[in-house]
């Protein structure tokens, strides 16, 4: 194996693992992966090229020698890590694991990241996350679908005449593959392997460029070249590499930007082989590299389930991630690796069967059930009730006369509509919004007392109710909006979201979505008589509801560590903040319920005395947290009341 390739990998680890243990502060060390996807790109290109995809058996062979590198150890990971989260992780974790123990056996995890409309940068922020041991399997499932597509391209690439063809071949899956992927939605783009397969085809490019250099002068059939670079292939290395430091950059870079760079950058490192480049040679890098894949393995679950914000914490998963990759690498890695396929087919069957036992054990054994103190069960037991959102726990006190909508999108969109019956006052009330809409209006409509003429809400998803993003259901629901508030002329509008995307991002001059903004608050006043705007609000974590409860089992001394720090909540909503205080209306009136959980420094995720969490898995608000924000609900109706 190529040192400098060896050195890339080690790099390309490195950056991923800096991530995972701190994603505040290695913001971009997640394209460490797209570093990978180069470089199998660029290996599997070397190894097709050699071999003449003829027969069936060529086929077949190719699999073999990828299955034979990767399975054991990917069988032998999985197996331990279903043992680590049945006897590190509560109960309460264990469905959600076991869904993604049985995805990663079959190598699907990215599929049913998908499925579930993961977010891989809420998912996996590993002091925030949910407790999932198996989702950075996502990677390799994608490459082993990869590995199943690749000789298929190989294949009708040897049709083509010459290197000069096949490079633009490539090139152009490249270019076209990355259109691609930048236009479709991103948390499906992230995990689609043919949304991906741009920058396998760039280590592709890799390939082809290096063979057309080391072949020289055209043959009679290729024109010759007339492009002279003006830079050295040290200067080409030294550029590749200051680009690649940039996913070590404590300042967060647009990645539709970085991760061309980074996937560039890496194949002309790897087209370049610049055997004199110190860096590139340096043992302690390709060593790293040589561990590079158990790293990869094992380096998530321990982060995931171990690691607390304190240094020793950060010191013992250190340790424990490269004491047991080390050996795991040099015990059974390297060693497996020395087998024919009379030794590999029976080793990988034990491990499949293995799982295949595990994954009925841990479902059907008691063995594997956890004894909780009782005081610890009745936390588990109370929270576990707030796993159902708000709006589905809660028993609906008055039943809709309307509950069906005719709407410019997919109906599955309509979180919720519902008209009640008129009551005995007389102004008419609307709320427009996302899905917390569903999570505050009973509580809302409560303190009306009936006391309206007509109450009716809409929750869409992707609705902000003030302005869109670049998706088409956002422009979509911005606009049904819009038309529903112009058609029935509500005297009060309430415009509550959670707000995310775009209106997140730093504010420009002339910012567009501020005028965007304005424009649908011009048009909101022509038809009613007040508006009361939801706030920026703190940006709780994903998931929060399995930490909470992780914490309360394995680390209940550390449970202050799960409330919000002030400073960086605020931090992160103020360009929220910032576009709003730039709102031009007469009738608007904000409401901020972000005090009611403010602390000293803090913002408080769950209640000290009742030990019950004010956040569900969803970012939803459960019924605890809805309580805190009874006194500014109360507020604002006596306001309004008051007022007509």
């Amino acid at each position: 194996m190529r040192e400098d390739i060896q050195c890339l990998r080690g790099i390309a680890i490195i950056f991923v693992l800096l991530f995972h243990l701190n994603p505040n502060l290695f913001v971009n060390g997640f394209l460490g992966v797209d570093i990978f996807f180069v470089i199998s790109g660029f290996l599997m290109a070397k190894n097709l090229t050699k071999a003449k995809l003829v027969k069936i058996h060529d086929f077949l062979l190719f699999y073999y020698m990828r299955f034979r590198r990767i399975l054991p150890m990917y069988f032998l990971a999985v197996f331990l890590i279903v043992v680590m989260t049945q006897l590190c992780l509560g109960d309460f974790l264990w469905k959600n694991n076991n869904r993604y123990a049985l995805a990663s056996l079959f190598m699907v995890t990215n599929q049913l990241i998908i499925h579930d409309q993961a977010d891989y940068f809420n998912e996996f922020f590993a002091a925030t996350s949910s407790i999932n041991g198996f989702l950075h399997l996502w990677s390799l499932s994608l490459e082993m679908q990869f590995y199943l597509f690749v000789p298929i391209i190989f294949f009708g690439l040897q049709f083509l005449k010459n290197d000069y063809l096949k490079l633009a071949t490539v090139l152009i899956i490249s270019v076209f593959g990355f259109i691609g992927f930048a236009l479709i939605l991103d948390k499906f783009a992230f995990n689609f392997m043919f949304l991906r397969l741009w920058q396998f085809s760039v280590g592709f490019s890799a390939l082809f460029w290096s063979k057309i250099q080391e072949n020289g002068t055209p043959s009679k059939t290729e024109k010759p070249s007339t492009f002279t670079c003006p830079l050295t292939k040290n200067d080409l290395v030294t550029v590749s590499l200051s680009a690649l430091a940039l996913c070590l950059s404590t300042m967060e870079i647009k990645v539709l930007v970085l991760r061309p760079l980074v996937t560039v950058a890496t194949a002309v490192i790897i087209a370049c082989e610049s055997k004199n480049f110190q860096f590139l040679k340096s043992p302690t890098l390709g060593y790293i590299g040589d561990i590079s894949y158990v790293l990869y393995l094992v380096h998530w679950p321990v982060i995931s389930i171990f690691l607390i914000s304190n240094a020793r914490s950060y010191i013992f998963c250190i340790m424990i991630i490269f004491i047991s990759s080390i050996l795991l690498h040099h015990l059974f890695e390297k060693q497996y690796l020395k087998l024919d396929m009379k030794g590999v087919f029976p080793l990988i069957f034990l491990l499949i069967a293995s799982n295949a036992y595990f994954q009925y054990s841990v479902r059907n054994d008691t063995f594997w059930m956890n004894n909780f103190t009782p005081e610890t069960r009745e936390i588990i037991d109370k929270n576990l009730v707030l796993y159902t959102s708000l709006w589905d726990l809660e028993p609906k006190k008055d039943k809709c006369i309307e509950n069906d909508i005719d709407v410019p999108f997919p109906k599955n969109d309509l979180k919720g509509y519902c008209r009640f019956a008129p009551g005995k006052g007389n102004l008419s009330v609307m709320m427009i919004g996302n899905s917390y809409v569903l999570n505050f209006s009973e509580h809302i409509r409560a303190h009306f007392n009936y006391n309206y003429s007509d109450y009716r809400y809409m929750s869409v998803i992707a609705s902000y109710g003030l302005f869109s993003d670049h998706r088409l259901l956002s422009q979509q629901a911005l606009e049904f909006s819009k038309k529903q508030v112009e058609l029935h002329k509500p005297d009060v509008l309430f415009i509550v979201a959670r707000y995310m995307n775009n209106i997140k991002n730093p504010v420009q001059k002339d910012d567009k979505i501020v005028q965007q903004i304005n424009e649908t608050i011009a048009h909101y006043e022509k038809y009613v008589k007040k508006l009361y705007i939801l706030d920026a609000f703190p940006e709780f974590h994903e998931n929060f509801l399995n930490l909470f409860l992780h914490y309360a089992v394995t680390r209940p001394d550390d449970m202050d560590a799960l409330h919000l720090s002030k400073k960086l909540a605020d931090d992160e909503k103020r360009p929220v903040v910032k576009r709003f205080r730039q709102i031009k209306c007469k009738k608007c009136h904000f409401f901020d319920l972000s005090p009611m959980f403010l602390e000293d420094d803090k913002y408080l995720t769950f209640d000290k005395d009742t030990m019950l969490a004010y956040v569900d898995n969803s970012v939803h608000l459960t019924g605890p947290g809805v309580k805190v924000c009874e006194p500014v609900f109360k507020k604002i109706v006596t306001e309004i009341m008051d007022s007509f």
